[in-house]
Formats: C-alpha cells, structure tokens, sequence
C-alpha cells in the first residue's frame, strides 16, 4: 500500500494535535496524564513514517534528543513523565527535519512562559528580600527560592490545588528543595505541616515558600503548533544566501 507523503504528514500532525489537546486537558484539570494516551499516536508515526521512508538514522536521533534531555530531568524530579512522553511522540512523529527538529521547536517555545514566569518570581521576590533572606535551610538551598516560587500563608496554602510547598518546617529551619515529588509524597508534606499545626509549633497564618506544578503538556501543544507554521524552508535559504 502506497500513501502518499503529504497525506501521511496530514494525518499525522492531525492524530498528534489530538492527542496533545487531550493531555492537555487531562493536565489542567487533573496534573495527570496515563502512559496509554500517547501511544496511538508514537504507534501512528512509527507506522506511517516507515511507509513513506521518513526514518533516517542521523535525523531520527537529533529529533529524539529533547525528549532524553527531559528523560534526564524526570528521573532528577524535576519534569514529569508525562513530560518525556509528550516530547518523545514528537520525536517519533516527526524524525525528519529541514533546519531544526519539530521537538526541539516544541521544547524551547514551551520555554517561553516558565522562564518569563521565574523572572516574574524573582523581581516578586527581590520585594520580600528580607523575608526570604531570614529563611534559615537546613537541607537545600535557599537560591532557589528566588526565582522558583513565591510566599503564601500555610491556610491558604492547604486550602490549595496543584501548589506544592518549596520550604518544608522542620526542626531547626526549613528543608528547601527546588521541585516536589509524586502525589503520595506531597501528600505526607500535606499531613506533615497540618500535623505541626496541631501541635502548635506552627500557625495558619504562617509563611512557606510555594511553586505551582504547571500544566507543561499546555506548553507543549502551544509550542508544538508553533513549530508548524516556523517558516524553517525560509530560515534556511536565508542562512545559505
């Protein structure tokens, strides 16, 4: 069975489209993503792109780079899995290249809005200079802080979803970290702080260092739709001439 080039490309920016809008709603509403809901579409590409000839070892391999980078960072907690996931079928769906792979488009324009975020937080933060420098870390460090969260009182803080606490009370300070576990694990931070509450040795009305656990698959199709309509035909025969 022949298929013609552009009808596969159709079909598979189309399966992909889907695919990204569903996990990014499943990672608005729920920070939750099932493994299954990308294979249709890593199963599609592998498919089609075999048809048509479109794997090339070299291209294949640079397309695939993102998503080791974000297999790196998800095994350092500091990306989910569904994370590497998504890139990954990028990769898959896209081996092939002019200038740039699809994934690498995809993950810079992904970028754009956390680390706009992180300058947001620190020049927040630089305000409340004497309040974030009185915080004493007794594992971590305090650097992070500056440029990764934001201060919020532990009620409103409990009262909260997808907020995860970057300065953990504990005997002597603050266990300062830079990203937060699986929910089993914030879950005990919940009940850890609520229990010291209880106790007395905090307050409601208390301050902790704060991060929200963003919905990255939303970046994700926004940069992956991005890296659709990048002119990289016209990049490239600018750079030539």
């Amino acid at each position: 069975m022949i298929i013609e080039q552009s009808t596969a490309d159709l079909t598979l920016v189309f399966i992909l489209t889907v695919t990204l809008v569903y996990g990014a709603y499943r990672d608005i509403k729920y920070r939750d993503i099932p493994e299954v809901t990308w294979v249709p579409a890593i199963a599609a590409g592998i498919t089609l792109n075999l048809m048509t000839g479109r794997f090339d070892i070299m291209h294949t391999l640079i397309s695939l780079i993102p998503a080791i980078m974000l297999l790196i960072l998800a095994f350092l907690g500091m990306m989910g899995g569904a994370d590497f996931l998504a890139i990954l079928t990028i990769g898959v769906v896209h081996p092939y290249f002019t200038l740039l792979p699809i994934s690498l488009l995809t993950l810079g324009y992904s970028l754009i809005i956390p680390i706009f975020l992180m300058i947001y937080y620190l020049l927040r933060n630089v305000s409340m200079k004497n309040t974030l420098q009185r915080i004493r870390c007794v594992e971590g460090r305090r650097t992070y802080l500056w440029f990764l969260g934001y201060p919020l009182r532990i009620s409103e803080f409990l009262k909260r979803k997808f907020v995860y606490p970057l300065t953990i009370p504990a005997e002597g300070g603050y266990i300062c970290r830079s990203s937060f576990g699986e929910d089993e694990e914030e879950e005990k931070v919940r009940n850890t702080i609520v229990e010291k509450i209880k106790e007395g040795s905090l307050t409601p009305t208390d301050i902790i260092w704060v991060t929200p656990g963003l919905p990255h698959v939303v970046f994700f199709l926004i940069g992956y739709l991005l890296a659709l309509v990048t002119p990289q035909n016209l990049l490239l025969s600018m750079l030539l001439h």
